[in-house]
């Protein structure tokens, strides 16, 4: 029962976040006619259409010395996106994972990233686009169902 509960405060605050995202942006549109100018135009595309891929570093209790990160996006429908996660580890082993998640559809704004269960891992990403790139803290479990936690930095390539 609690966490059903959890669940529909978690449904209720994502349709909070989503509209206060479509009334910001109108702010900015708004903001940018008054000023007479045209709004941005990096804030103009979306940073998560098929195709684009970010890249980074990221840190983990388990990786400390640090891991390459590519995220690519693949299918996109609204707010919603899916692609994958590829990643270089420390000593040279390649790992990559199916993800799935929310982005803004242009600017800036709140970014949550799943990937699916895979035996015993699973990964959870949170984090905002600002300025043009990703920071993301992320909690999961590794393939041998260690707990792990982190953070990654990710900048667009194309």
């Amino acid at each position: 029962m609690k966490i059903e509960l959890l669940e529909a405060k978690l449904l209720a605050s994502e349709k909070t976040v989503e509209l206060l995202e479509k009334e910001c942006e109108q702010l900015r549109k708004e903001n940018a006619q008054l000023k007479g100018g045209k709004a941005d135009p990096a804030d103009q595309q979306d940073h998560f259409a098929p195709g684009v891929v970010w890249i980074g570093d990221a840190k983990s209790n388990i990786e400390k010395r640090g891991t390459r990160w590519a995220l690519s996006v693949s299918e996109r429908d609204g707010k919603k996106f899916s692609g994958a996660i590829a990643a270089v580890l420390p000593d040279g082993k390649k790992v990559e994972f199916s993800v799935s998640g929310t982005a803004p559809s242009m600017g800036n704004g709140l970014v949550v990233i799943e990937s699916p269960l895979v035996g015993r891992a699973k990964m959870f990403l949170r984090g905002r686009v600002t300025n043009g790139q990703i920071a993301l803290a992320f909690t999961g479990t590794t393939a041998l169902g260690e707990k792990m936690f982190g953070s990654a930095t990710l900048k667009p390539k194309n």
